[in-house]
This record gives structure tokens, sequence and C-alpha cells, in this order.
């Protein structure tokens, strides 16, 4: 009997000696959700890098211009002309002559449903499809449409009577304008003019006494103007654009002071008549 439990204390030594002797194996660790976090590669997004483009782009642009301050003289300077295409006269027939009353030219343009030819109260402001203009003093300044930028400032002579109207114009980087002198008909004033901006030569001025209208108009490579006083002859002026020479003229009985053109009809005000007349 004692043998008995002899051997079956020494067969429970040998087992709990042989769980003793296992390996432990450890256990798989529990996933979690952030696994797949912490092993993924952070990448930018390609729509935030290229708003980030854009910006620095659109800021680039929005950086203003310095303008371009030019002084036009024209000491000296007597009628020139250009080397250019010729260009035919534009036809032009008188349709109505009306004695206005000397009545002012905004009150008879409304009544015609037209408008006139600049913008603002002040009538130093003035725009086209590409560019605005604004008289300040004896300054002109030039902004470019859309950016705002002002492209150039330019300095000539002109009696501040006329700084009103359309009486400048850019295009191609020439610059189109007029140099009037207030008074009787005096040596080197009342003309027209072109001018290379960017190489800052003048290319042709026109003949004396050719330019004191308000404002001009343009016609294809026609420049359409005007000039009279008392006890002169008043004429609307046809110029070509390319050469500064005058190719027609029509006589009216008064100065012309505005001129609008509207479906092949220049509407010319002057101080008491209004024109109608047809050109082709």
């Amino acid at each position: 009997m004692i043998r008995k439990r002899l051997l079956i204390a020494l067969s429970m030594t040998v087992l709990l000696l042989m769980g003793c002797s296992k390996e432990t194996v450890p256990s798989e660790p529990e996933s979690t959700e952030n696994d797949e976090t912490v092993d993924a590669v952070t990448e930018v997004p390609d729509e935030t890098e290229n708003m980030e483009i854009a910006e620095v782009e659109e800021a680039e642009v929005a950086e203003t211009v310095e303008p371009k301050y030019i002084t036009i003289d024209f000491n000296g300077v007597t009628e020139t002309h250009a080397e250019g295409d010729s260009v035919t006269p534009l036809k032009w027939n008188i349709l109505s002559e009306e004695d206005n009353g000397i009545d002012f030219a905004d009150e008879w343009y409304a009544s015609e449903n037209l408008s006139l030819p600049m913008i603002g109260t002040d009538w130093n402001n003035f725009s086209d499809e590409n560019y605005e203009y604004l008289w300040e003093g004896e300054d002109l300044y030039i902004y470019e449409n859309g950016t705002g930028n002002c492209l150039y400032v330019l300095h000539y002579p002109t009696d501040k009577w006329y700084v009103n109207g359309n009486n400048a114009y850019l295009k191609d980087g020439i610059f189109y304008g007029a140099s009037v002198a207030n008074g009787y008909a005096q040596p080197n004033t009342c003309f027209m003019f072109a001018y290379d901006l960017k190489n800052e030569k003048l290319l042709w001025r026109s003949a004396d006494q050719s330019y004191n209208s308000m404002n001009f108009v343009l016609e294809g490579d026609v420049l359409i103007c005007g000039y009279g006083f008392t006890a002169e002859p008043d004429y609307l002026y046809q110029i070509n654009r390319n050469t500064g020479e005058i190719i027609d003229r029509l006589l009216l009985k008064k100065m012309p002071d505005l001129i609008v053109e509207q479906d092949g009809k220049l509407y010319v005000h002057t101080y008491s008549y209004n024109y109608v007349i047809e050109i082709e």
C-alpha cells in the first residue's frame, strides 16, 4: 500500500516536470483599427498642390507694373509725315443740318439715344476696348483694362480746355493724340500726332489748324476730327492714320466740337448746329 502511494507521487512529479519543460509560444498580437494608418505613407493631395501653384501665379499676375513716364516735346517740330500705306477717303454726305439754339451736346445726343464719347462726370475719363484714359492735371494716365495697371503717364502740350472727350487712342504701341491751343490760328498749334511709345519716337504730326475738336473718331485707317474758330473756316477732316496727311475735308457752318459715330453715320455737334452725316 505504501509502495503504491509512492508510485503515484512519483508519477505526478514526473508529469509536473514535463509540463514545465514545454516552450512558451507567444500569442498573436491583437489587431487594431489604426494598424493600416500607421503603416501607410501619407501623401499630399494633388489638388492642394495645384491650388498653391495657382495662388502663386495669381499673385504674380496681380503685381503692379511701374508706369512709363514720357514727355513729348514739340518745340521746333513742324508738320511731319511718315511713310505708310495710302488710304482712300471715306465718302460722306450731309443728311441733316439743324439749328440747335446753342444747346449742350449731351441733350442732343440723349434725344438721339447716343452716348457721349467719354465716361465719368468730369469729361476727363474715357475708355476703349483695351485701355482707360484719365486726364489728371496736365498728364494723361493710360490704364490697361482687366489688370488696372497704369502703363503710361504722358505729358505733352495741349490747352486744358480741350482736355476732355476722346482725344487720345492707343493701338499696337502707337499713341494718337492732339496738341491744341485755344484762340485764333497760330503757327505750330492745333494738330494731331502719332507717337511710338516703345521707342519714344514721333512718327508724324499733322498740319497746323487741323484739330481743335474735343474728340476724334477712328474709322479703319482714317482719323476723323474737326477744326474751326471765330472768323476762320470750320471743317471736318479726314487724316490718314498711317502718315498723318489730310486726305479730305468737309466745310461746316460752325466748328465741330463733339463727334459720335453710329451705324455708318456721324453725329456732329457744333456751337449752334447739329449735323448728321452719312459715311461710307
